[in-house]
């Protein structure tokens, strides 16, 4: 007998021993699946998707605006004799600013004051002329021609008071004009002119001779209420109305304002794609000066959506998803996400409320149609899950 043929007697009855152990131990692990359906499970944490309110801020960019600005200029003709205020002076309404030169306006006003006296005394006499007249002429002494011109005489007179009446109310007025006054609470913010200039009110302001002022003598602006006037994406523009809450942020200033939206403007510019809102903020301590940056966080109306935790995502953005549990079975779902903070994503598609999403440490071994054992529940996520599964 040759040695080949003894050592392949010897391998069988060992290959047929080896073979018996291999089936015997495959039984035994079958026997301990059938016993515990979970034994050899991946261990994973578990995040329910419900519906939760979602407020995403719209942001807007713009500029504080004063609540009302006004150019001053002469409401009368002349040589501005006096400013009385300076720039950055606090004024009140009705304060006197500037004034232009006066005096041939109260030597008017005096030479009219004389003129109504004459009229006035011309209407007595014509008016007691009148009286005599009519007394004789119910007595028959008088005729009807005579009394005809009593009366006129008597009318022409009062409406040469009239006249006369009326030019002193116009010269009062002007004199009263020369001295220009704030027209509300505010500040000086600029000064276009000096004393000793003529400026001429027909020309909106400007210079007489042609000579262009600044456009006015002083500028005012009332501030105690400003606004910051912003403006946001046209595709927002259906979840923002008159009244909706917003917080304006103001460069240079450290804390910020709680607004709302008072002005919502019904144009929409068609270069920029957006619309303008105007945001009030109170402002008596005058901290916060027009021309400043602003940006505003618009708050809409809350809404429901499906949320989830955002260390249950994987993939890239062009391949999100997320692995679901099923009888035990780990199931990879494709899914479309929006980010709403740093902690949740709102799902879009894919998932269903209800559906359990799989993460935690062992989350990198996540494959579709692996066994899972869930280690914590949906509440418990937050506190148990760590950042490891981010993906």
């Amino acid at each position: 007998m040759s040695a080949g043929f003894a050592f392949s007697s010897l391998w069988r009855p060992m290959a047929a021993g080896l073979l018996v152990l291999a089936l015997a131990a495959c039984g035994e692990e079958a026997q301990e699946e059938a016993a515990d359906p979970q034994a050899g499970a991946i261990g994973v944490f578990a995040s329910t998707v419900g519906l939760r309110e979602l407020a995403e801020p719209i942001t807007g960019t713009g500029t504080i605006a004063a609540h009302k600005t006004t150019t001053l200029g002469p409401r009368v003709d002349g040589i501005i004799e006096e400013i009385m205020v300076r720039v950055g002076d606090r004024v009140s309404e009705g304060q006197p600013l500037f004034r232009t030169r006066d005096v041939e306006l109260r030597l008017k006003v005096t030479e009219l004051e004389n003129q109504v006296q004459l009229a006035k005394a011309d209407l007595r006499n014509t008016g007691l002329a009148f009286s005599r007249a009519r007394e004789l002429h119910a007595k028959g002494f008088v005729a009807d021609g005579r009394l005809d011109d009593a009366r006129a005489a008597r009318d022409a007179s009062q409406a040469r008071l009239g006249i006369a009446e009326a030019q002193l109310a116009g010269a009062t007025q002007m004199l009263t004009d020369s001295v220009v006054t704030a027209p509300f609470d505010g500040v000086i913010t600029r000064r276009d002119v000096d004393e000793g200039k003529f400026m001429a009110t027909r020309m909106g302001g400007m210079g007489g001779m042609g000579d262009a002022g600044g456009g006015g003598v002083l500028q005012i602006m009332k501030i105690d209420i400003v606004a910051a006037i912003v403006t946001v994406p046209e595709i927002h523009l259906s979840k923002i109305a008159v009244g909706t809450k917003g917080r304006v942020f103001i460069d240079g200033i450290e804390r910020s304002f709680d607004s709302y939206v008072a002005i919502l403007n019904d144009y929409v510019d068609p270069v920029t794609r957006s619309v303008e809102l105007r945001l009030p903020i109170r402002n008596e301590d005058y901290t916060v000066k027009p021309g400043l940056f602003a940006r505003a966080e618009i708050y809409p109306e809350p809404r429901q959506g499906l949320a989830l935790d955002r260390r249950m995502l994987y993939g890239a953005e062009t391949d999100r998803h997320v692995f679901v549990a099923q009888d035990g079975i780990a199931r990879r779902v494709s899914v479309n996400v929006r980010q709403i903070d740093a902690q949740s994503v709102e799902v879009l598609s894919g998932l269903a409320e209800g559906d359990r999403v799989l993460g935690g440490p062992n989350a990198p071994l996540l494959a579709d149609s692996l066994r899972v054992r869930i280690e914590a529940e949906p509440g418990q996520v937050a506190a148990g899950a760590p950042d490891s599964a981010t993906p």
